[in-house]
C-alpha cells in the first residue's frame, strides 16, 4: 500500500509540473507576441450628419406611402415601417 501512495504523489506531482510548465511556456510566448505585434487601435468612424427634425414633403410623402401600404396589406400602419424611398 506505501508503494500505491508514493506511485500516485509522483504521478501529481508530475502531472502539476507539466501544467506549470505549459503555463509558464504560454505567458511568455503571448509576452513575446505582444513586444511584436503591438495592439493598434482601429480608427475612429466618422460622425454621422444629424437629420433635419423640420417636417418636409418628404415626411409627408412617406406618411401617404405607409398608410396606403396598410390599407393594402390590412395591417394597421404600426405594424411595419417606410424605412427607403428610392424613385426610378
Amino acid at each position: 500500500m506505501n508503494d500505491d501512495i508514493i506511485t500516485s504523489f509522483t504521478v501529481s506531482g508530475i502531472a502539476i509540473s507539466v501544467i506549470f510548465l505549459v503555463l509558464t511556456i504560454l505567458i511568455f510566448t503571448i509576452k513575446i507576441l505582444v513586444r511584436l505585434l503591438p495592439y493598434e487601435e482601429p480608427p475612429p468612424k466618422p460622425a454621422r450628419k444629424a437629420q433635419p427634425t423640420a417636417p418636409s414633403d418628404m415626411d409627408e410623402d412617406i406618411a401617404v406611402i405607409t398608410s396606403v401600404m396598410a390599407s393594402h396589406l390590412s395591417q394597421t400602419p404600426g405594424n411595419f415601417q417606410v424605412v427607403n424611398i428610392q424613385s426610378r
